[in-house]
């Protein structure tokens, strides 16, 4: 672990020197970076020649995919009694003295544009907001490079997701209820551009059925490790990948990463799974995980080991493959468990501990050309303590204003249980119709409060 510490820095710095050769030819430097581009000049003009050279030549395989999607989301949720989605949000905090005349209307009948005007000046710091929106249409496209070496590969994926709507930009911000009123406002925006994926590996070794794998470079860690109600967030770092096949007992997976959680004070995290697929021929899989979030030394604002980081999460995910010769269809069953060695009893826990997590369900069919279709149908089971906030990959408690349950303790996306149920039909060989619907309710009131949500998504989508 120590090593690897140490070691993560030269093998992210390697990974960036891409985009550092970007800004150079850009002309954006300084004299130190200046000093970088003498430096590296050797490396950049061999860069420059193996872009030169056509993909036939270099004699590998470059694959080009992607998919343009429409969807379509509604959401409603209410949190401790107070709605969290919708045109009544105009009413929450920080609008409070616009509740107030909110409220003051509903008893006197009228509304009270003088009220309004004589109290909002004690009121500086609570500025007018717009609603939170309960649909959210969309246009997402994504754009895919893989390349295949002879021991080597990497792929690239950008992800361009706008909001749908007239474009327009606020001339005032944070203002008060009376500015902007009479202007024509719009939802759509056109720089929604995210770098998902751009990560590259080398195949160190291979014998027989048994290979080891070194990648680097970014993505999801739900991308390489298993779960349903964790690794939602960056894998930005180093993952080693071992997995060898024993015939009539099972087929083994070892991957052990190295990740950057906050560069700005050298927060490492290290993440590892061993899995054991069609164990015996049974059809039977085994998978246990160990993710370490624990930050020990203070934070960047300085507060030591703080609660948003006491995560030491073991997994143990569980799944069984029905033989096609028992039902006509692709079937699996699959369930896991979760707990959390590092979490303690807190005051923001009432000096209980909320540290455990599982889901299981059961996912029929394959979608692979026209007219086929899939089912998944999930429960899940999240204490507070269970996930870092920022990383729970499930349904998660519905949290439109991004509160942390350390500010508050209705907030955060964590403390829940709920049901998916989600869908995936073929409409042609290219178009697929993808669904779901979430249902979602409070793991422990005492905590969090009272806690109703839903959310129906359905999205058109075009993959080449």
């Amino acid at each position: 672990m120590g090593f690897l510490k140490y070691a993560l820095p030269v093998l992210v710095a390697t990974c960036g020197v891409g985009t550092a050769f970007e800004r150079l030819e850009n002309n954006d430097f300084s004299s130190t970076k200046e000093a970088q581009q003498r430096d590296f000049e050797a490396l950049r003009e061999y860069i420059k020649t193996k872009r030169s050279i056509n993909v036939r030549e270099k004699g590998g395989n470059l694959t080009i995919s992607g998919d343009v999607r429409a969807e379509y989301y509604f959401m409603k949720c209410k949190n401790r009694g107070v709605t969290e989605r919708g045109y009544e949000t105009m009413f929450n905090y920080p609008n409070s003295f616009f509740r107030r005349a909110y409220k003051r209307a509903k008893k006197t009948g009228k509304w009270e544009t003088d009220y309004i005007n004589k109290i909002k000046h004690h009121d500086d710091i609570d500025k007018r907001i717009p609603p939170i929106n309960v649909i959210e249409p969309d246009f997402e496209a994504n754009f895919i490079l893989d390349y295949l070496a002879e021991r080597g590969w990497a792929t690239m994926q950008l992800r361009m997701q706008d909001p749908m709507g007239f474009r327009a930009v606020d001339r005032k911000k944070g203002v008060h209820i009376a500015d902007n009123r009479r202007m024509l406002f719009g939802s759509g925006l056109t720089d929604q551009l995210e770098l998902r994926k751009a990560f590259f590996g080398y195949n160190i070794w291979e014998q027989g059925t048994s290979r080891f794998d070194v990648e680097m470079g970014h993505r999801r860690l739900f991308d390489v490790f298993d779960s349903r109600v964790q690794f939602g967030n960056n894998f930005d770092g180093v993952l080693l990948r071992l997995s060898s096949s024993f015939e009539g007992i099972t087929d083994v997976s070892l991957k052990l990463g190295v990740f950057v959680i906050d560069a700005t004070v050298n927060h490492i995290g290290y993440v590892g799974e061993l899995g054991c697929l069609n164990i015996a021929d049974t059809g039977f899989d085994l998978k246990y995980s160990l993710i370490d979030w624990e930050r020990h030394a203070p934070n960047r604002y300085n507060w030591h080991h703080p609660l948003g980081c006491r995560f030491l999460n073991s997994q143990v995910t569980a799944a069984y493959n029905i033989s096609q010769d028992v039902i006509n269809t692709k079937a699996q069953i699959y369930g896991a468990g979760l707990i959390n060695h590092a979490a303690d009893p807190t005051g923001w826990t009432y000096h209980k501990l909320q540290n455990k997590a599982y889901y299981f369900g059961v996912r029929l069919g394959e979608v692979i050309r026209k007219g086929d279709w899939a089912t998944d149908l999930c429960y899940q089971y999240v204490q507070v303590q269970s996930v870092p906030e920022r990383d729970i990959a499930g349904m998660a408690r519905d949290n439109p204003r991004a509160i942390s349950f350390y500010n508050r303790r209705s907030g955060g996306f964590g403390n829940y249980k709920g049901v998916r149920l989600q869908g995936l039909y073929a409409l042609t060989d290219n178009i697929t119709i993808d669904s779901h619907f979430d249902r979602v309710h409070q793991a422990c009131r005492a905590i969090g409060g009272k806690h109703r949500s839903f959310e129906f998504y359905i999205a058109a989508i075009f993959a080449f």
